[in-house]
Order: structure tokens, then sequence, then C-alpha cells
């Protein structure tokens, strides 16, 4: 998998082909999209495209990957981290969507990538990874509650165990 570049150039670059793509998909399904599209969408070379992503899907992935980083960077310190866990991903809802309705598994290795790293459990992670997951590609899709509403459905749902679990930065077990 690439990664967001260091060098503004690039970083720009990558922003674009990521746009590009977005746009691509307004009419046409990931599986059928090639680079060669999205060189055409965003008036690049195939080389400039590889130099930044390995392969379309490594778009997507890629910029989940900068939003989750993000994500665990600003959630330290947060005092209700459930409520900023959906404020911060409706954001970024428009990718969000993209992702669960095409590829859905993109949200899941990069949680895992990231889950791998603090918990030693292979079961909590993969219960994390589900739940968090689900959620965030349920809610993408439905458009309807705010934040707020998910807080409250979430808080409904699980039990506050549950909750530290999905939302802790290490393992205390």
């Amino acid at each position: 998998m690439a990664e967001i570049k260091t060098n503004k150039k690039a970083r720009e670059s990558q922003r674009h082909i990521y746009k590009g793509l977005r746009q691509i998909l307004l009419r046409k399904p990931l599986a059928e999209i090639t680079v060669q599209d999205i060189s055409e969408e965003c008036n690049i070379s195939r080389s400039t495209f590889y130099r930044n992503f390995d392969n379309v899907i490594d778009v997507l992935d890629v910029m989940f990957d900068y939003f989750y980083k993000r994500y665990l960077t600003n959630k330290v310190g947060q005092p209700n981290q459930l409520l900023f866990f959906f404020e911060y991903w409706i954001k970024h809802r428009d990718l969000v969507t993209i992702i669960s309705h095409q590829h859905e598994s993109i949200i899941k290795n990069c949680i895992k990538r990231y889950e791998i790293m603090t918990f030693a459990n292979p079961y909590l992670i993969d219960i994390k990874c589900s739940i968090l997951s689900s959620l965030l590609s349920r809610w993408s899709s439905s458009k309807k509650e705010t934040p707020e509403e998910m807080e409250k459905l979430t808080k409904k749902i699980l039990n506050q165990k549950c909750i530290d679990i999905l939302l802790r930065n290490e393992q205390k077990m």
C-alpha cells in the first residue's frame, strides 16, 4: 500500500487523483474503473498515477488510512470519544459511503492495521473492526442520523464496557 506523500506537489497530485476517482465513481462502479480512466479524468500521465498509488483500490485505501490516522490522533483527550467518533466521520461521510458501497474491506483492513499494534487478542481485534466498520458503513448509507443520534443509538445497543473497548487506544485487559 502506498501512503500520503510528504512532498507538497506529490500530496497535491494524490488529492487530485482522489477527487478524479470520486467523480468517476458517480458514473461507474469501482470494479470497472481503470488507471486510464483516472488519468483521463485528471489529465495526468499513467506514470504520475503509479508514482503515487499502486492501483485504483489503493487510492481509496490510502485516503481512508490517512483520515483514520488523523482520527486516532485527534481523538486523544476528547471528553466524549464516542460522540467525537461520529462527529469526525460525518466530515468524511462521502469517502466512507464510497468505500462501504464499493469495497468495504478497506475500512476493516485499515482499522485492523492500527488495532494489531495495540491489541494482542485477535478475537478482540476482529470484534472491534467489525463493529466500527459496520457502524460507519450503515450510518454512511442511511444519511439520517446526526452524530448525537448515533451516539445515543450506539449507547442503547452496546453496554459501556463494549464502548470503552471500541474506543480504547491500548489494551488494559
